[in-house]
């Protein structure tokens, strides 16, 4: 499997970091950005811009099902970046904190890990973590393809309800998602499109320059659907 050295990890980071800063129609949702260590704390500008942030804390805020019918107003979200080892080409864990638990195939009900499925991997790190930001929104209003029968991910009965009681649409149809900047999704050439990581990159060689051309799988970005 293809690894980035650390100047390329850092400057990847970067770009991360500066995509989710662009996202915008993002009333539903706040991201926050933190950097590795034991002792957890929110990034400044200047150091999301080096390529320091490697978690993030989403909060959702949209009525979101805790069992058949109840629901919270809010679920906060962690992703840690690097912690399957081998970023953007390893996944990145992704867990909810806060309880009660949402009520959903995709989310253990004990230890709130979200499920991912193989879309990740499939990416091939393509995938940023603002697409994974604007996927567990998805998955927490039941926005994605109808899953095969007999699926039951780690909540059958959350299935059967969204098959039943929902027909298969969204818990809400016309919420609003977070969209990522234009540079991103239709590759618009801009100042500053390229990301490089402040500090990082000495010379054109050391910079890993995360750039879209027209010769890229657009699959690539298309929603992970199903994912357990």
């Amino acid at each position: 499997m293809a690894r980035l050295n650390p100047a390329q990890l850092r400057t990847r980071l970067a770009f991360d970091h500066s995509v989710i800063r662009g996202l915008t129609a993002a009333d539903h949702v706040t991201v926050r950005a933190f950097a590795d260590g034991r002792h957890e704390r929110e990034v400044t500008l200047t150091e999301g811009e080096a390529g320091l942030a490697t978690r993030y804390l989403a909060e959702y805020r949209f009525p979101i099902l805790t069992g058949p019918g109840p629901t919270t107003d809010r679920a906060l979200v962690r992703f840690d970046l690097l912690a399957g080892g081998n970023y953007p080409f390893s996944e990145p864990v992704v867990e909810v904190l806060s309880r009660p638990r949402p009520w959903t195939p995709h989310v253990h009900p004990s230890s709130g890990a979200v499920c991912l499925g193989g879309g990740w991997r499939r990416a091939q790190g393509r995938m940023l973590a603002a697409h994974l930001v604007v996927h567990v929104m998805h998955l927490l209003n039941f926005d994605e393809p109808a899953p095969d029968a007999g699926y039951s991910g780690w909540n059958g009965e959350a299935i059967s309800y969204w098959r039943g009681k929902l027909g298969l649409r969204p818990l809400h149809p016309g919420l609003p998602y977070p969209v990522l900047p234009a540079e991103v999704t239709h590759r618009v050439a801009a100042p500053g499109t390229e990301f490089v990581a402040l500090s990082v990159a000495s010379d054109a060689d050391d910079g890993f320059r995360v750039l879209f051309s027209d010769d890229d799988d657009s699959d690539a970005f298309a929603p992970l659907g199903r994912v357990l």
